[in-house]
């Protein structure tokens, strides 16, 4: 008799709606989206209930990998990783048991101390951790820039990020499959040309590629990949109508796509988990709540005279801000906390209570702007446009419900999104004989 380590696939598909993808399979055939619909499956849920105050990806993912709810992890803005916990996230509990893994995007993640963690890529707004190996950085570096910086983007750090880009994909064995991949490219250029939901959608598919490479690389018994293109595509392009709209057709060619080359990954007997740890629900008939992006924080935290050392933009509309001292910290704390706009606060502020000289704001107000409008913050009168941008009216919203479809594993049908990991550790550890 023999054994054998178990084996599992989990991939952190953020926030997709089960209706649309059904939506998809009917009216653009998705073979491997198809598949996953036909998978067994549980519904998953979180005790957070208000979007920016918990029920966010950067607040659940952190649930699910550490095995607590956010009321015990306290981590609630993207950045804040979990390098302040006093818990151990899945790959770090694992790694004390001599179980190997690989980690690909995870949102809030740190490698931590999971010796065993044999290739980690932090998503790319925890800008504290570093990818692992080093060749990885090179991948990490255009991405990393982009998400930060897609509204003022410097051409000679997007050529820098671009031929670290290519160094990287031209070197490793994911190549071929990367060139196999232009027909789709192509076909989705000609029809929608380039935007951001074109190039979220690509990363997606490129990234999974290379995924599949390190993972065969390092053949780990547990294998993560975070996918986010599709809540992208929900909050920003989910128009209702007789059809779908091109970039969501797009996009969810490309991740039936991605699920096909991940599940032709799978050896035999690994369990397979696909989640979305909450998913969203259509507002377009609601009243639209207008997302403000920071067009340059840098430049408008200047403009208003602050002192400030260096500044991290996050994924939409929020940034941390890191000061020279704690003093410097608290007027910004309470000149931003007092800035109003048609008599609304426009920022949420919160001083980290780890770091004394760093502040988390987010632009707090979704009404719509004329494009005259002005804002007094600390003595200076500035126009509005200047500095800040609509990005989209929103599409999608969070909902505390998700989902979780499985193969290979048992999973309860309905569970608090964090128990996850107590059943993915369970099955990881067990022994499975022949």
């Amino acid at each position: 008799m023999t054994s054998h380590q178990p084996r599992l696939l989990l991939i952190e598909l953020n926030e997709f709606s089960v209706d649309l993808f059904k939506r998809g399979v009917t009216e653009l055939q998705l073979p491997s989206i198809q598949r996953l619909m036909a998978l067994k499956s549980s519904e998953t849920v979180t005790e957070d209930s208000v979007e920016h105050r918990g029920l966010d990806p950067w607040v659940q993912w952190v649930s699910i990998h550490t095995g607590v709810p956010s009321s015990q992890h306290g981590i609630v803005h993207l950045g804040d990783a979990s390098t302040d916990l006093n818990l151990r996230q899945l790959w770090e509990t694992l790694s004390l048991n001599g179980v190997s893994s690989g980690v690909w995007g995870a949102m809030n993640a740190t490698r931590g101390t999971a010796r065993l963690c044999n290739f980690f890529l932090p998503d790319p707004w925890t800008f504290k951790e570093d990818a692992f190996p080093a060749q990885l950085k090179d991948l990490l570096a255009l991405p990393r820039y982009y998400a930060k910086n897609y509204l003022d983007v410097s051409k000679t750090e997007f050529l820098v990020g671009a031929l670290r880009l290519i160094r990287y994909v031209s070197c490793s064995g994911a190549f071929i499959e990367c060139i196999k991949m232009i027909p789709l490219i192509l076909k989705g250029l000609i029809r929608n040309g380039i935007n951001n939901a074109m190039l979220f959608s690509l990363f997606d598919l490129f990234s999974t590629a290379l995924f599949l490479e390190q993972r065969k690389r390092n053949n780990t018994q547990l294998s993560i990949i975070f996918l986010n293109s599709i809540a992208h595509l929900q909050h920003h392009r989910w128009e209702t109508g007789n059809r779908l709209s091109d970039d969501l057709k797009f996009g969810l060619q490309a991740i039936d796509r991605a699920l096909g080359l991940l599940f032709a990954s799978r050896t035999e007997g690994e369990a397979l988990v696909v989640m979305n740890a909450l998913t969203q629900r259509n507002v377009v008939h609601e009243k639209p709540r207008i997302c403000y992006r920071q067009v340059n924080p840098a430049r408008f935290l200047n403009a208003v005279g602050f002192r400030f050392i260096s500044v991290e933009q996050l994924m939409t509309n929020d940034a941390h801000v890191f000061f020279v001292s704690t003093a410097d910290r608290e007027v910004a704390s309470i000149v931003l906390s007092q800035t109003t706009v048609e008599g609304q606060a426009l920022f949420d502020v919160k001083p980290s209570l780890q770091d004394p000289c760093k502040l988390f704001y987010q632009v707090d107000f979704w009404d719509e702007l004329n494009i005259n409008t002005t804002v007094l913050v600390n003595g200076i009168n500035v126009r509005f446009f200047d500095h800040f941008e609509a990005i989209v009216a929103r599409t999608g919203a969070h909902v505390p419900e998700g989902n979780a479809f499985f193969d290979g594993i048992a999973l309860p049908p309905k569970f608090h999104n964090h128990e996850v990991t107590s059943f993915l550790i369970r099955h990881l550890l067990s022994t499975k004989s022949n």
